[in-house]
């Protein structure tokens, strides 16, 4: 940029200058390498000053709220969990002002990334970064809390100084923070991080559990802000979850593990010595990138997510229910675009012949990617029972 090359010809005639000592140029030279890397990772997290969005025209009552609940560097994956999930909704067209981004920590200005301003999912290479220059994290750091969530959920954002906002007085916040849906919007809510039974756990300190969902999802529903609502969790017990959602109304939930069972990283990353996804969501996302994904029903993502090829590799076992979806389409017709896509921009439905000529090249290039030896190994069945 105009900036940076006007800085480093200033600090480079500095540099020269005959009056400086060898101490002094060392130090100005350190000056401009820490200049230079602030702004990378400046640029990566820049927003609107007044905090709002530069609005796009679109016909899009499609929303998500995707969590990163854990901070500190060892938990990486977490962050590109999400950061993955974001990229693919962008890619299928949903716009920023309708996507509330929450990530816990800053590992894309962590000192410890090599790479700075930038979050890979792959274990090696450079080419897949997911934490690219348009990126708007709408809560980071200390804002990602259980209450925020919550607050988020039901457009309910008080200043009491605690969780509780009995006596709280509403805040005026930009609409950036704010999950703005009505009685027509689907909304796609995505959380990762360290879970148990029935909690997820945030930030190492605090939990929003199975309760506070029912709770906030019940409330939600009396107050028209949700047509539909997918929930998609990838922790450990992750299913525990919505244990408590009998009784919800238009709700899918699935989740990457049962009860007593773990959600496992996927491989580790040598130039930073860390697992960079979970094997969940490096499923989801690596599926949804075959052709026409958005026109992919949901009851065949997640046969394949419980396929005996897929549990191998994930090492648990993927939960859903439908058991809440009871007012709306048939079942049949719920596609992965009806929550991860703009509806303006939906490709066109895919016709059963063109589907089964590319079905075999789509599975192999894209199994490929998750599991080693996919490719040689024998297919997924099309007689494979749905859930």
């Amino acid at each position: 940029t105009t900036t940076t090359t006007t800085t480093v010809f200033f600090f480079r005639t500095m540099v020269s200058s005959p009056r400086l000592r060898r101490g002094q140029r060392v130090l100005l030279l350190l000056v401009l390498l820490l200049h230079l890397r602030l702004g990378t990772c400046q640029r990566a997290q820049k927003k609107h000053a007044d905090g709002t969005r530069t609005m796009e025209k679109n016909n899009n009552n499609n929303h998500a709220i995707l969590v990163d609940a854990s901070r500190f560097w060892f938990n990486y994956r977490h962050a590109a969990n999400t950061l993955a999930v974001y990229k693919t909704i962008k890619r299928f067209g949903i716009p920023d002002e309708n996507i509330i981004l929450m990530v816990a920590d800053d590992y894309a200005c962590n000192s410890r990334n090599v790479r700075p301003g930038e979050v890979f999912t792959d274990d090696s290479g450079y080419e897949n970064n997911v934490y690219t220059e348009d990126i708007e994290v709408d809560y980071r750091g200390d804002e990602v809390t259980p209450a925020n969530v919550l607050k988020v959920l039901l457009d309910a954002h008080y200043d009491s100084g605690s969780d509780d906002d009995s006596n709280g007085i509403l805040l005026n916040l930009p609409n950036s923070k704010r999950l703005r849906t009505d009685e027509h919007s689907n909304i796609l809510f995505y959380l990762t991080g360290h879970g148990g039974d029935e909690f997820l756990k945030f930030q190492d300190q605090k939990e929003i559990t199975s309760m506070d969902l029912q709770n906030a999802f019940t409330k939600m529903h009396a107050m028209k802000r949700y047509n539909e609502l997918l929930f998609v969790m990838d922790t450990c017990q992750a299913g525990t979850m919505f244990k408590r959602f009998n009784g919800l109304r238009n709700i899918i939930a699935v989740a990457s593990s049962m009860k007593d069972e773990n959600s496992y990283a996927h491989g580790t990353r040598n130039d930073i010595g860390l697992a960079v996804s979970d094997r969940f969501t490096r499923f989801l996302y690596e599926y949804l990138k075959s052709e026409n994904a958005e026109e992919i029903t949901l009851r065949e993502v997640f046969a394949k997510a419980q396929s005996p090829q897929m549990k191998r590799y994930l090492m648990s076992t993927v939960q859903v229910d439908w058991s809440n979806y009871g007012e709306g389409r048939a079942l049949n017709d719920v596609k992965v675009g009806d929550f991860f896509a703009n509806v303006r921009v939906r490709g066109h439905r895919r016709g059963s012949d063109a589907r089964k000529s590319n079905d075999d090249k789509v599975e192999e290039e894209v199994y490929a990617t998750i599991l080693p030896g996919f490719a040689t190994a024998s297919r997924f069945s099309s007689s494979e029972k749905l859930v």
